[in-house]
């Protein structure tokens, strides 16, 4: 049982890794109509295929559960979503204070948002969807120690396939998003655990790219290693406080219902 699950995370991750890698070689003879695309059909292009092969090879091999209905207390579905709520304030701010925004420039924000938002459907329901439960499955004992060690090796996959991003940037930047995806990372598979639904982290994850590419990234993300060390403290504290001992325990029976 725990070999077929590492076999399936490796299956997933390479499954990833060649439709970014190879799509752009098999689409370069159609890449000058390609260039007249919205930039968020390009994204589309290339997420849409992972979420539907991802999705066919769970249905018909992995037969993973993923979970969209809150199960959560309307309570602690507020409180846990407040990260969504500061990054809305976040986004408001920057639009208000840094950016002049035309008629124009709202449209191209609604096409980044829609690209964005399909980044937040294949990156979560890869990796906190399928991959993060595989772990755990991997693991085999399910206790909640072992439930801190899927979420960090889960969101270390999550962190280390943002390297494929080094053919677009430079090497401080892949290494600063690098250790930011991993904090990010702990904390989507909090917010789904502590839910129970994936449609939270997907939309939070959604609108964090949408402030990074729509907004330059505009006090959404840090520009020094100061600042880094700063916002993943953050994160992972929140994150900490999300997945304390108490509220984990009262998701037992949810936990056990993803990895059965």
């Amino acid at each position: 049982m725990k070999k077929k699950n590492w076999v399936n995370i490796i299956i997933i991750i390479g499954m990833m890794s060649l439709i970014i890698i190879a799509l752009p070689i098999l689409t370069r003879p159609l890449m000058h109509q390609l260039q007249a695309l919205d930039w968020f059909w390009l994204v589309g292009l290339q997420e849409m295929p992972i979420v539907i092969i991802a999705w066919i090879l769970n249905r018909f091999y992995i037969k993973q559960a993923v979970f969209y209905r809150p199960s959560g207390s309307l309570k602690s579905l507020t409180f846990i979503s407040s990260p969504i709520l500061i990054l809305l304030l976040a986004i408001t701010l920057s639009i208000t204070f840094f950016y002049q925004i035309s008629f124009k420039s709202l449209i191209a924000l609604w096409h980044i948002l829609i690209g964005t938002t399909f980044i937040g459907i294949s990156e979560e329901y890869l990796f906190r969807g399928l991959i993060f439960p595989q772990i755990l499955k991997a693991i085999g004992t399910w206790t909640h120690k072992d439930l801190y060690s899927a979420i960090g090796i889960s969101s270390l996959l999550f962190a280390l396939i943002h390297v494929l991003n080094l053919t677009g940037q430079d090497l401080t930047a892949t290494v600063i998003q690098m250790v930011n995806a991993f904090s990010i990372g702990c904390l989507f598979c909090a917010i789904y655990i502590r839910s129970g639904s994936l449609l939270l982290p997907i939309i939070f994850h959604s609108l964090w790219n949408f402030g990074i590419f729509g907004l330059d990234g505009a006090i959404l993300t840090p520009r020094s290693i100061f600042w880094m060390i700063i916002f993943n403290t953050i994160l992972l504290a929140i994150t900490a406080y999300d997945l304390r001992e108490q509220k984990l325990s009262q998701r037992d029976i949810w936990i056990e219902k993803l990895v059965s």
